[in-house]
């Protein structure tokens, strides 16, 4: 039996789709479901989690791109981030950093108060409600985050076969279910970070990389973080998707 409130309202005009669920404690979240012009048979989706501070919109431009080959995407608002502030019915939002040296302090702010620890619950929850469309193919399902994201995705490869998941940044997860999901997961990880990254990205990807199955690690020079590095990886990405199908 599900466990969270489902409602469906359309806000955007062509083929994006505005979803809400309710979380078990409180937390009103939204996400924007995409669907290419025309299919003829059910299409895979990309789930899309973003970084902390950032919001559903910094995977525009990747969104674009993955519409135009076919597959569906769902991007989402992480709790206590763009649309998804409310938590029955007062506003609970993350702590936003006013420059790079204020991330690390912002986000072991936020963490507790808006609840982190509950993000990967929060995205299978968003995957059991798209299993009700049948114009989607969840046997064909990528997931795709980025730091805060992108690590918060990892635990959700213990309830669902994934064919990819991709993580640029990931954040730090000490959880034992990040850890068997990495072991025990058939699906094909790949963790992109820089040589030098602020938030220590680069470390997280090599362990990640060592603990999973099928893990691939890619070490970028420079010091960007998230999706900042987009344009440099973007085609590195839609090879490793086409090498897991």
């Amino acid at each position: 039996m599900k466990k969270f409130l489902l409602s469906l309202v359309l806000v955007i005009p062509l083929f994006a789709t505005e979803l809400n669920l309710t979380t078990e404690d409180g937390f009103v979240l939204h996400g924007w479901l995409e669907k290419p012009k025309e299919t003829k048979k059910p299409m895979p989706i990309v789930l899309l989690a973003h970084q902390f501070g950032s919001d559903h919109t910094s995977w525009d431009m990747l969104t674009m791109r993955l519409l135009a080959k076919g597959m569906a995407t769902l991007s989402v608002d992480l709790r206590g981030h763009g649309k998804s502030t409310m938590q029955q019915g007062v506003e609970n939002s993350v702590q936003m950093p006013k420059n790079t040296s204020e991330v690390r302090t912002a986000f072991d702010a936020s963490a507790p108060k808006v609840g982190f620890s509950k993000i990967p619950q929060d995205l299978i929850a968003w995957l059991e409600m798209i299993e009700e469309d049948k114009s989607l193919d969840i046997q064909q399902l990528y997931l795709i985050g980025a730091s805060l994201g992108g690590a918060s995705l990892i635990p959700v490869l213990n309830d669902y076969d994934a064919k990819a998941l991709i993580s640029l940044s990931a954040g730090r997860s000490n959880s034992s279910e990040s850890d068997m999901a990495l072991s025990s997961s058939l699906a094909k990880t790949y963790f992109i970070a820089t040589k030098n990254d602020p938030l220590g990205a680069n470390v997280n990807a090599l362990e990640y990389g060592k603990k999973a199955i099928a893990g691939t690690t890619l070490i970028l020079p420079g010091d960007g973080h998230g999706t900042v590095l987009l344009p440099k990886v973007e085609e590195y990405i839609f090879l490793f998707m086409e090498l897991s199908r």
